[in-house]
């Protein structure tokens, strides 16, 4: 019998083979990530919004710009993931301090707090990762009063729930789910810490 290790075919095999794996691995899909809607209820602080204070949060073009690129071998190593976290964070911003306080807006540069129950509120995301099946996020927040004297400055740091079986399960096709989902998680755990820290520094105004 002849054999065929050595004709033109059999020597091709082996490069083909290596030319997929190669193509497999460097022709990467992107996926946008944000949240779609973000719609729920804090509990009711009360005093903030009874007083009609008022707070101005600033986030940069460059926080609310920033991408975080996220990739899986469990989702597909072709994959890649671009997540916002700026972006997610005045989502969640938007949602959060006008149920809070009575006079809320959000601005891209600082600007003077207005009135005697004001602050003007920075917030900076230093770190986020998508790692072990959940999201984790830290921010940074500086409450300044009039003046731009700073008033709290602080890290908040929260990991959202874990999403691992969504991933082993649903692949790629559940990975944008599962990192809006742990993301959303940390955000709310970020802000629960934020809202009565703010609290307590309005209600330290004169």
């Amino acid at each position: 019998m002849r054999s065929t290790t050595n004709t033109p075919l059999a020597r091709l095999k082996f490069p083909l083979v290596a030319l997929g794996i190669a193509g497999l691995l460097g022709g990467c899909i992107s996926h946008e990530v944000k949240f779609q809607r973000v719609n729920y209820a804090i509990p009711s602080m009360g005093a903030a919004k009874a007083s009609h204070s008022s707070v101005v949060a600033v986030i940069s073009d460059a926080t609310l710009t920033k991408e975080v690129t996220i990739s899986s071998w469990m989702t597909g190593i072709a994959n890649r993931w671009n997540v916002e976290p700026g972006q997610m964070m005045k989502d969640v911003v938007q949602i959060e301090f006008p149920q809070q306080f009575a006079d809320f807006r959000a601005v891209g540069a600082y600007v003077e707090p207005e009135g005697g129950r004001a602050l003007t509120v920075v917030l900076t995301i230093p770190n986020y990762e998508f790692a072990n099946f959940h999201a984790s996020v830290t921010v940074h927040a500086v409450a300044y009063g009039a003046g731009r004297k700073a008033l709290l400055e602080k890290d908040y740091s929260a990991q959202g729930f874990t999403q691992g079986a969504k991933m082993f399960f649903g692949g790629a096709f559940a990975m944008k789910s599962a990192l809006r989902q742990s993301s959303l998680d940390a955000y709310k755990k970020v802000f629960s810490e934020l809202r009565p820290d703010l609290q307590k520094t309005l209600d330290a105004l004169p």
